[in-house]
C-alpha cells in the first residue's frame, strides 16, 4: 500500500479518470456535510492556511483511478468546482478551473469528457450538471431535482452568489485542500483496507457493506455486469437501505433457518446491526467455488430471486386492494392490515416451493389463510404471534417435510411455547368480548371482516371509506345523564374500546356525541350490515354491549378459525416454561409434559427431563455432544459411566439440574449453531 500527501489540486492533476465502483453507495451527503465543507473553505481564506480533508484510497489501472473511498468528498469538491465555474466572469480563471476538476481539456478520446465518472445510480444527473456552461434549472426534470447531487450543487451555487468571498479566493482555497492519498496495489485485498478505514460504522450502512463486500473483490468489468443486472434490480425493488436492510435480514433468516446467530461464545439475534458479520459468515459458508466471481453471481441471484419474492408482500397506502389477485390480497390481510412482522420470512419460503411446484395457488391461499388466523387471534391476545423467532422455528419444522398439504401446515403452526402459541377458542372469544382492541388492533380490519362475512355483504362499501365508530361516545357529555339514569355508568371505563361498543360508518360521523335514539337514525342508513342492525335496539348499556360482544365475536371464531384438532386447548399457554425462565423458581415442583423439537415426553422428574435432553442431544451427533460435556461448568463425574448417560450415583437438586440442562444445551447450540434451546419447553405439574 502506497501513502502519500498531496493537495487535492495534485490529486486531480493531469490525464486521470476517477471511477466511482458500482459497489460504492450512491452520493447521499447531507446540508449538515456540505455545509462543513463549504465551512472549511471559508476557514481556509480567513486564516490562509492549508486543511486536511482525510484520505482518498483508490486502485490504479494505467489512467484510471477506482475510488474505494472518498467518493463524497471528492464528488462534493467537483460540484464546488462545476458551481464555482458557472459563476465566474473571468473566462480564462473559467477554464482553468474546468480543466484543473471537471473535464479533460486535451488528449485523444480524452478532451471534454468528465475526470470524474459516478456510480450509474448518479451519473444523468451529474453529466446534466457538468454539460452546460450556464445553469438552466429547465433542463432537469422533477425527480432530478429531488436527487441530493442536484441539491448539492444549487446549494453551492448560492452560497458562492451571496458573494461573501470572491470566486478567485474560493479557487484558491481549494488549491490549498490537502489529503493523503493511499493507492491499493495488486495483491492487496481491498475489502480488508476499506472495512479498516469504515470501522467506526459511521460512514456505511450494513447493505452497503454486505454490497460492497461482494463487488469489491472482483474485476471492474464484472463489478459492472453484476451490479447492472443484480443489485441495480434489487435496489429498484426495494428503494431504500433501509429496505434492503430489513429485507436483508429475513432472507439470512429463512435461509439460515434460525433468527439467531453464535458470535464467539454468545449466541445473539440476527438484527440490522450484526447484519454485515452474519452475511460474511453466511457467504464464506454457503459458496464455496474457486471461481470468486461465480460464488458472487450465485449469490446475488439468490438474494434477488428472494427480493422478489418480498416485494410481493410489501405495500403502501397507494395499493388498491380490488386490483390485487385472490393470493396477493392474502398476503396484504397478513403483512399490511394485520402487520405479522415475522410473516414475510415464512411467505418468502413458502414462495420459494410455490415456484418449483411445491404446492398450487389454491394451498398457497389456504396455507396464508391459516397464517392470518394465528396472526390475528395473537395480536387479539396481546401474543407475540408471527415474530421472527416463530417464522424462523417455524419454517426449520416445516422443511422436515417431504411434501406440503393442510393437515401438515396446521400441524406445524400449532406448535409453540409461551406466549407464541395459536390461541385456543376460549381465549380468542374472551379478549375479542373484554379486552381494549382500540388501542391494540387493527379494529378497522376487524371490523370489515365482519361485515365481508355478514349475512348482507353484497352492498358492503370499499375498505378504504370505513371508520371506526364508538356507539357510547369516548367523551360521554350527553351521555353521563343517560347512563346515570340507567345505573350503569360504569359501563363507560369498561367497555368504551372494546368490540360489541364498535362499528364501522362510511362518513365521519358529526353525532359521535349525540344520545344513542339519534345515532340509530343515521346507523339506519348505513350500508353496513351490523351497524345497521343497531336500529332494532332499544337501549345501549353493558348488557346490549356484552351481547352484541358475545354474537360479534362468534362471528370472528369462523372467520380466523382453529380446527378443534389441532387446538392446544389442552396444554394452557400459562403453564409453559422454558430454559430461559428463572430457574430457582422450580425448586418444589414437578414436571409433567416436556416438548423437545415438536416431540411431546411425559415425564415425572427434573432428572427424568435432563435424561431425556441428553438422550435428543447425543442422538443428533456424538461427537457434539461429548465436546460440549467436556466443557467447564459441567461436572466431570455427571458422565462418569460414560457420555449418553448420567452417573445414577450423581445428586442433583431442582434448580442444579435445570441449570445443567441449559448450559449443555447452550454449548451445544454454539458448537453446532443450532437453535435447539429454542425448540425445548415444558410444563408443570397442577
Amino acid at each position: 500500500m502506497d501513502a502519500d500527501k498531496k493537495t487535492f489540486d495534485e490529486f486531480m492533476d493531469g490525464s486521470k479518470f476517477f471511477t466511482i465502483p458500482v459497489y460504492q453507495r450512491k452520493y447521499d451527503w447531507h446540508q449538515a456535510h456540505f455545509q462543513q465543507l463549504f465551512d472549511d473553505i471559508k476557514k481556509i481564506i480567513e486564516n490562509d492556511k492549508p486543511h486536511f480533508l482525510g484520505t482518498f484510497v483508490y486502485q490504479q489501472k494505467k489512467n484510471n483511478y477506482v475510488i474505494v473511498d472518498g467518493q463524497q468528498r471528492i464528488t462534493s469538491l467537483v460540484l464546488l468546482a462545476k458551481s464555482l465555474c458557472d459563476l465566474i466572469d473571468d473566462e480564462e480563471l473559467k477554464e482553468e478551473i474546468l480543466g484543473r476538476y471537471i473535464k479533460h481539456s486535451i488528449g485523444k478520446g480524452m478532451k471534454d469528457k468528465c475526470k470524474l465518472i459516478p456510480t450509474e445510480y448518479d451519473r444523468d444527473v451529474f453529466e446534466k450538471i457538468m454539460a452546460h456552461d450556464d445553469f438552466n434549472e429547465n433542463f432537469f426534470s422533477d425527480p432530478e431535482k429531488s436527487s441530493v447531487m442536484y441539491r448539492n450543487f444549487i446549494f453551492f451555487r448560492e452560497k458562492i452568489s451571496e458573494r461573501e468571498y470572491s470566486p478567485q479566493e474560493i479557487y484558491e482555497a481549494i488549491q490549498k485542500i490537502d489529503i493523503v492519498r493511499i493507492n491499493i496495489e495488486t495483491g492487496e485485498n481491498p475489502q480488508e483496507i476499506f472495512e479498516s478505514l469504515n470501522s467506526t460504522g459511521l460512514y456505511l450502512t450494513q447493505s452497503d457493506l454486505f454490497r460492497n463486500y461482494l463487488l469489491m473483490s472482483l474485476d471492474y468489468e464484472d463489478q459492472e455486469i453484476l451490479y447492472k443486472k443484480y443489485w441495480l434490480e434489487i435496489e429498484k425493488l426495494l428503494r431504500y437501505s433501509e429496505d434492503i436492510e430489513k429485507f436483508m435480514v429475513q432472507y439470512l433468516m429463512v435461509r439460515r433457518k434460525s433468527d439467531s446467530v453464535t458470535m464467539g461464545n454468545k449466541k445473539i439475534k440476527l438484527s440490522d446491526k450484526n447484519l454485515y458479520e452474519v452475511f460474511k459468515r453466511y457467504f464464506v459458508e454457503n459458496y464455496t467455488d474457486s471461481d470468486k466471481s461465480k460464488n458472487v453471481e450465485a449469490c446475488l441471484k439468490d438474494i434477488y430471486r428472494y427480493a422478489i419474492f418480498y416485494k410481493k408482500f410489501s405495500f403502501n397506502d397507494e395499493n388498491v386492494f380490488d386490483n390485487l389477485s385472490a393470493l396477493e390480497k392474502k398476503f396484504f390481510e397478513l403483512t399490511y392490515l394485520i402487520k405479522a412482522s415475522g410473516a414475510p420470512i415464512v411467505l418468502m419460503y413458502l414462495y420459494d416451493k410455490y415456484e418449483k411446484k411445491f404446492f398450487n395457488e389454491e394451498t398457497f391461499i389456504k396455507f396464508v389463510e391459516i397464517m392470518i388466523s394465528m396472526a390475528f387471534r395473537a395480536k387479539v391476545c396481546g401474543y407475540k404471534g408471527i415474530n421472527s423467532q416463530f417464522a424462523s422455528n417455524f419454517i426449520a419444522r416445516l422443511d422436515k417435510s417431504d411434501f406440503f398439504n393442510e393437515d401438515i401446515f396446521w400441524q406445524m403452526i400449532t406448535v409453540g411455547k409461551k406466549n407464541n402459541p395459536f390461541p385456543d377458542d376460549n381465549l380468542f372469544k374472551e379478549n375479542l368480548m373484554t379486552t381494549d382492541l382500540y388501542s391494540r388492533i387493527n379494529c378497522k380490519y376487524l371490523l370489515y371482516s365482519l361485515e365481508k362475512n355478514s349475512e348482507h355483504p353484497h352492498e358492503l362499501p370499499s375498505y378504504s371509506v370505513g371508520t371506526i365508530e364508538h356507539i357510547m361516545p369516548k367523551s360521554l357529555t350527553h351521555w353521563k345523564k343517560y347512563l346515570e339514569e340507567k345505573n350503569d355508568l360504569a359501563a363507560h371505563e369498561i367497555f368504551l374500546h372494546t368490540l360489541g361498543n364498535l362499528t364501522l360508518t362510511a362518513y365521519n360521523s358529526s353525532l359521535s356525541n349525540s344520545i344513542f335514539e339519534k345515532k340509530k337514525k343515521e346507523y339506519a342508513k348505513s350500508n353496513f350490515f351490523y351497524t345497521r342492525s343497531l336500529k332494532d335496539i332499544t337501549d345501549w348499556t353493558s348488557k346490549q354491549i356484552k351481547e352484541r360482544a358475545e354474537k360479534l365475536a362468534c362471528e370472528a371464531l369462523k372467520i380466523w378459525n382453529l380446527p378443534e384438532k389441532y387446538s392446544f386447548a389442552s396444554v394452557d399457554a400459562k403453564n409453559i416454561f422454558t430454559l430461559e425462565d428463572d430457574l430457582e423458581n422450580f425448586t418444589g415442583k414437578k414436571p409433567a409434559l416436556l416438548s423437545i423439537s415438536d416431540k411431546e415426553h411425559e415425564i415425572k422428574t427434573w432428572r427424568a427431563l435432563l435424561e431425556e435432553v441428553i438422550k435428543n442431544l447425543y442422538s443428533l451427533d456424538k461427537e457434539i455432544f461429548e465436546l460440549a460435556a467436556q466443557k467447564e461448568n459441567i461436572p466431570s463425574k455427571l458422565f462418569s459411566t460414560g457420555f449418553g448417560k448420567i452417573d445414577p450415583t450423581f445428586f442433583m437438586s431442582t434448580e442444579r439440574c435445570l441449570r445443567i440442562t441449559k448450559i449443555l444445551v447452550e454449548n451445544f447450540d454454539s458448537i453446532c449453531g443450532t437453535n435447539f434451546k429454542d425448540e425445548i419447553w415444558f410444563t408443570l405439574k397442577k
